[in-house]
């Protein structure tokens, strides 16, 4: 899968440098569209998406994007059919879960995030806005030793553990400022403009969870014809009250920075681009922590079970540090007329803890039959889901935007194993 992901950004990048391969004339639509408009647009996280307004203005948004590698939407509907007849058991739960293929355990990962944002440009070489944003993130995943039992039986094997299963969220708000710096064009009238990206969030923690194993390797579970023995540790973390609709800005605080570098060519059709965000912690007080050991060996699978429902945990309350998901986007886009522009991104997680965020390649197309009405069709490859779709309309004028998008994310509508969506209305002064 890395091969095909890494072999589908590099058709990307030549499928960009041949359209941008002849010069877009001086003074000619295709050089007249604003850079915020011509700049990827993506349905991912990104902390400078309105930093490039043409004009001072005000952005409501929100979007989410979420993604498995197993489950379509069609299992998941029949799921909620089940527990709408007050039917579900836990063998249900158990029989989706042997849907898993074999080898690659069960990956999820999702955020989301509302808010607002204020700013707009400077000068011709200053851009500066303010933003307040509520965002969610969560992900985790089922090791493939722990599912190994349900999905495959012990005819083959009796050795199993829980490996790495883990999961883990975190719900924000944030203050954030940002600011772009432009030079250039450097050396001739066509020469490159480089902006430098660089911005700030003060967060607030607003809740958190996470439950992982603490054993070596996932502690050990082995059922064999002559009985079962088992020993793990396992672990929760849960911000206490997390339910009540009363923001609490005592449960923790953190800081985020986040940096980008653009470089474009408006009159050769080319632009290159690099994003860091998320470098920061926060700290989450007064976490509800649950901690149990199971050590347990019987011939009776009954006894077994009974184990596990008589663990004894202990509880105490701590705080957290936390390491937000930092994300890592290389983007490149190219155009040598007012109609089609193409778009090619790079996405990963890089030292994101618990929130498994794997290599993805965005492919994206850019329609302007007419110049304020842009469509979007593309693909992303890679990820939880594998390879999915992406469309999008906007109007984008010197007045205001609306920007909608979606994606069906490992599939298309009922076998799709992840959805996005994103909505974006600005009004400039």
């Amino acid at each position: 899968m890395r091969r095909a992901i890494t072999l589908a950004a590099l058709a990307g990048l030549v499928c960009v440098a041949g359209i941008a391969a002849q010069a877009v004339p001086d003074n000619s639509q295709a050089a007249r569209v604003e850079a915020a408009y011509r700049r990827t647009q993506n349905l991912r996280i990104d902390p400078f998406r309105h930093a490039f307004l043409p004009g001072w203005g005000l952005v409501i948004s929100t979007g989410i994007w979420g993604e498995n590698n197993a489950l379509n939407l069609k299992d998941v509907r029949a799921l909620e059919y089940i527990d709408a007849n007050d039917a579900l058991l836990v063998t249900d739960f158990i029989d989706a879960l042997g849907l898993v293929p074999q080898g690659s355990g069960l990956g999820v990962s999702s955020v989301s995030e509302s808010g607002l944002y204020l700013g707009g440009p400077i000068g011709g070489h200053l851009a500066l806005g303010v933003s307040a944003q509520a965002r969610a993130y969560g992900g985790g995943s089922i090791d493939d030793d722990a599912l190994a039992f349900i999905r495959d039986g012990n005819g083959s094997r009796q050795d199993f553990s829980l490996g790495d299963s883990r999961g883990e969220g975190i719900i924000t708000g944030e203050a954030g400022l940002h600011s772009l710096i432009r030079f250039g064009p450097l050396g001739t009238i066509d020469g490159a403009v480089v902006t430098l990206g660089v911005g700030g969030r003060y967060l607030w923690s607003q809740g958190y969870a996470r439950v992982r194993s603490l054993a070596a390797d996932g502690g050990s579970i082995r059922i064999a014809p002559d009985g079962v023995s088992a020993s793990f540790d396992i672990e929760t973390l849960v911000t206490q009250d997390v339910d009540s609709e009363i923001p609490n800005f005592d449960r923790g605080s953190g800081l985020a920075g986040d940096l980008m570098v653009r470089v474009e060519w408006p009159t050769s059709g080319l632009a290159f681009e690099g994003m860091l965000a998320n470098i920061g912690k926060i700290k989450v007080f007064d976490v509800k922590r649950r901690t149990a050991r199971l050590d347990v060996v019987t011939s009776n699978l009954g006894e077994f079970a009974d184990s596990l429902d008589a663990l004894d945990w202990v509880t105490d309350t701590v705080d957290v540090e936390v390491n937000l998901p930092r994300l890592v986007r290389f983007s490149a886009s190219g155009w040598a007329n007012r109609i089609l522009q193409l778009d090619v991104s790079t996405n990963f997680g890089l030292n994101t803890g618990d929130y498994d965020l794997p290599l993805a390649v965005d492919l994206g197309t850019t329609w302007r039959f007419l110049p304020a009405f842009p469509l979007r069709v593309g693909v992303v490859v890679g990820g939880h889901g594998g390879f999915g779709y992406t469309g999008g309309v906007a109007v984008e004028t010197g007045n205001f935007i609306l920007q909608v998008a979606g994606g069906s994310l490992g599939g298309l509508f009922g076998n799709a194993t992840g959805a996005a969506g994103r909505l974006d209305l600005g009004f400039y002064f």
